[in-house]
């Protein structure tokens, strides 16, 4: 028991060092799922053993502790498979188009070696050695696209001091133009979009990266609106684009049941498994098209139940396919 409290003690030390904005006594409950108390007893210990802890400055009228010491770094062991995690990432990064962050990632990667003690590095590296011979990324098939070098950078700086930005955006609708908006986010998926709003219009708008050169910042500033929630704002589409929400529900026979029990197509999904051995799926969500091209990968085995115009569009848009591969074949 001794040292299950060691190690928890431990973890609570690197979490309370690695937490810029530090912790309240609410997240050290949280994290080490105990009470108030106990969690106010492995606060003071790491204060004994790894601190002094020092109150980090907030606007929510609690009390933020945050760890700076050098003990944990004779203590902290970082393995082969962990950096060679990073390296991996950053190499799909890389071919996904994101050079910036794969450069970030492997940087990363680099401060970890530089700090590790130097048997421990030695091991890692042996571990990432034999690990680089036996995994890799598999080749998949989607977007690449090529950002700007230091766009993203940018791009998060703006948003997280409210500035507001200049660019020209290349759309195949209007052409090339310039655009001035008020950066609220980033949207990861297949592709990279801004989420940003355009002086005088209430709605954020959805601004593909690839398609954004010469982005600069501007020496104007904006407030936020309170309201704005990114993740719902996220989740009122399926993928990127952004359309009314309406409710989605699809039938998998049994032969991909149990992949489809597994998969998540949006957040709100619900599950609900049946006596046949299909598996319906409700989710709300806006978005029909790419709904559309996602639910073409299951071919046979998935059903759209509702609503009825979504089967329809599914159901044009494969017969516009064969249709199409049907004359190309002649």
């Amino acid at each position: 028991m001794r040292y299950e409290r060691a190690g928890n003690l431990l973890e609570l030390a690197m979490a309370l060092q690695g937490a810029r904005g530090g912790l309240t006594l609410q997240d050290i409950q949280r994290i080490m799922g105990v009470s108030r108390r106990t969690a106010e007893r492995a606060r003071d210990a790491v204060d004994r053993v790894f601190g002094p802890l020092e109150l980090v400055p907030s606007t929510d009228r609690k009390q933020h502790w945050r760890l700076r010491s050098n003990v944990l770094r004779s203590l902290v062991n970082v393995s082969g498979a962990e950096i060679n995690e990073l390296e991996q990432a950053a190499d799909g990064m890389e071919r996904a188009g994101h050079a910036d962050s794969a450069e970030n990632l492997r940087t990363l990667a680099k401060k970890l070696k530089a700090v590790l003690h130097r048997d421990t590095l030695t091991r890692a590296e042996a571990e990432l050695e034999a690990l680089v011979q036996i995994e890799g990324l598999a080749a998949r098939s989607g977007p690449r696209q090529r950002l700007d070098t230091g766009l993203l950078e940018l791009l998060r700086e703006a948003i997280g001091n409210r500035r507001v930005i200049e660019f020209t955006y290349h759309s195949p609708q209007s052409g090339e133009r310039r655009r001035r908006v008020l950066p609220l986010g980033l949207i990861n998926g297949n592709r990279t979009f801004l989420v940003a709003r355009t002086p005088g219009e209430r709605e954020p708008a959805l601004w593909r990266l690839s398609r954004i050169d010469d982005a600069k910042t501007s020496g104007m500033t904006f407030e936020r609106d309170p309201d704005f929630d990114l993740n719902e704002f996220a989740r009122r589409s399926f993928g990127t684009y952004q359309e009314a929400p309406f409710e989605v529900k699809l039938k998998f026979g049994p032969e991909a049941a149990e992949d489809a029990q597994s998969f998540e197509f949006h957040p709100s999904q619900q599950v609900e498994l049946h006596a046949d051995g299909s598996t319906s799926v409700k989710f709300t969500a806006g978005g029909a098209l790419e709904i559309c091209w996602h639910l073409d990968t299951w071919g046979e085995s998935a059903t759209v139940e509702k609503p009825a115009d979504l089967r329809m569009k599914l159901a044009e848009m494969c017969a516009a396919l064969a249709q199409h591969h049907g004359l190309k074949a002649e």
